[in-house]
């Protein structure tokens, strides 16, 4: 196992392994996530292999997962230390709270009202500087998923509720990405200088691909670089935020965009906040 591994070489950090107790907080996942649905890595444990499944359960999953979580007090599933089992389990809970919300009317897994220690594990889980600032997804990334036809859906997409609910939003966060950034000196002082970053090193396949999707070769690279620019700080926002090339090439960036896939969360959300401003 990797994470044990992990442990073994690395002895001096928090064991993520400690005893066979997480083993079986682990192995929890198996008799409380829906009985014989579709594993897939877009639309996990959504659906079975006649189609959806009934809200009920869901419903029944996320009080299993709250009831677990409290027997070590949480917040997360081992007590006060983040464990392998939570590196178990987040990937799948993190596109429940994303994606039952799009096919459940008020199916929030993040509803302290219902599911209290399962928001405080959510809640818990954001201020872990590595698992917000890389590997996370967001939410975007994860309903956009759902209207493309895969294994998980058995190649049928499923009708989705409009839902404008957040799990909430990512301001605030500067202290996870300090602490994220403190010991990697590859990684920007910032999200912001972070994306700016990505986009110069990926400026060439960027390019070529903006043009295929639409974006005329005569904006792509002025737009680019100003989109850097105001994402670095490093110019007068006025004069670029009024041009239309620069504007043309957010957008794509925040269509085109998948996370953690092309980047993390926060640096992303550092693109789609100036996408969204420049639309208006």
């Amino acid at each position: 196992d990797i994470i044990r591994a992990l442990d073994s070489q690395f002895p001096g950090s928090p064991q993520l392994w400690p005893d066979e107790e997480v083993t079986k907080l682990v192995d929890a996942f198996k008799t409380i996530f829906p009985k014989q649905t579709r594993p897939s890595s877009r639309a996990a444990y959504l659906y079975s292999w006649n189609g959806p499944i009934f809200r009920s359960q869901f419903e029944e999953t996320l009080s299993s997962t709250d009831e677990l979580l409290g027997r070590h007090r949480g917040p997360f599933f081992f007590g006060p230390q983040i464990s392998a089992a939570d590196c178990a389990w987040a990937p799948f809970l993190e596109r429940y709270a994303a994606q039952l919300p799009c096919l459940h009317t008020d199916l929030r897994p993040y509803d302290v009202n219902r599911w209290p220690r399962l928001a405080a594990w959510y809640d818990a889980m954001q201020q872990v500087p590595s698992y917000s600032c890389r590997v996370r997804g967001d939410e975007v990334s994860w309903r956009k998923v759902l209207a493309q036809a895969g294994y998980g859906n058995d190649w049928v997409v499923s009708s989705t509720v409009e839902d404008g609910s957040s799990k909430g939003s990512e301001a605030g966060m500067e202290s996870v990405w300090a602490a994220y950034a403190r010991d990697r000196p590859y990684v920007a002082v910032t999200p912001q200088v972070e994306a700016a970053a990505r986009l110069l090193r990926n400026r060439a396949a960027l390019s070529k691909d903006a043009v295929k999707r639409g974006v005329s070769e005569a904006e792509v690279d002025h737009g680019l670089r100003g989109v850097a620019a105001l994402l670095a700080g490093l110019c007068n926002s006025a004069v670029l935020e009024g041009s239309p090339a620069v504007a043309a090439v957010a957008a794509y960036l925040d269509d085109r965009m998948c996370v953690p896939r092309d980047m993390g969360l926060l640096p992303s959300e550092a693109i789609r906040s100036l996408a969204r401003r420049l639309s208006t």
